[in-house]
């Protein structure tokens, strides 16, 4: 069977990615040993304010706050050749839908001896059980600390005027931000040449940092 595909895995590391946009792009990595604000409560989701669907300037990406948590929902695009339709039973296509891919049947466009169709997909980011962790940092503020292989990396969600800005976890190529934070562990990679640093700052030595230094481009989404 000739079928395309963006697996949910590839997916989930997609955005995360997006929020950790100077992670993997300097000298050193960075990441917090416990989660942020320091000795903030984590949460399993916003206030009730601020429950619904917020859309960005992309219609495959939608952010939605309930009462169970945080979710993102994208759409996989995937395409299923002719020839496969023709040789089996599994998939028929009627009236620009394709059948047999979900329980129900999907728009598709008809290109190359190809049906393309879009599958929704769904990622929880906070949520009882979910190893993400969302604390508050204000009014109609939160830091989502996305889980990492040592610790956590921060990212900054803030609800205003209907919309969410998210800005992501960002730093100088050189961590000058991160100097005067005395506790921290350097883990070297035996298979890479890339180095972590796990800081694990005080209250008073997170106190000083500046946000707008940890978190850079940010991103709207409209709330519909």
């Amino acid at each position: 069977m000739k079928k395309y595909s963006v697996s949910f895995r590839v997916i989930k590391l997609f955005l995360i990615s997006c929020f950790v946009s100077g992670y993997t792009f300097s000298q050193n990595s960075y990441e917090f040993a416990s989660v942020l604000p320091v000795q903030g409560t984590v949460l399993n989701t916003t206030e009730q304010q601020h429950f619904g669907t917020y859309d960005g300037s992309t219609a495959q990406l939608k952010y939605e706050v309930n009462g169970q948590g945080i979710f993102v929902h994208t759409i996989n695009i995937q395409a299923i050749s002719k020839e496969t339709i023709r040789e089996t039973g599994q998939y028929f296509v009627r009236n620009e839908h394709i059948f047999g891919v979900t329980e129900d049947s999907i728009p598709c466009v008809f290109q190359d001896d190809n049906y393309y169709f879009g599958v929704r997909n769904s990622v929880q980011l906070t949520g009882e059980g979910i190893e993400n962790k969302l604390v508050q940092n204000g009014d109609g503020s939160y830091i989502l600390n996305f889980r990492s292989e040592f610790g956590f990396i921060p990212s900054l969600l803030e609800f205003r005027n209907n919309q969410l800005t998210i800005s992501y976890f960002d730093y100088d190529s050189e961590g000058k931000l991160f100097k005067k934070i005395r506790e921290k562990q350097v883990i070297e990679s035996k298979d890479t040449q890339l180095t972590t640093v796990v800081l694990q700052p005080t209250l008073k030595e997170w106190q000083k940092i500046s946000r707008k230094e940890l978190f850079g481009e940010a991103q709207v989404f409209r709330k519909l």
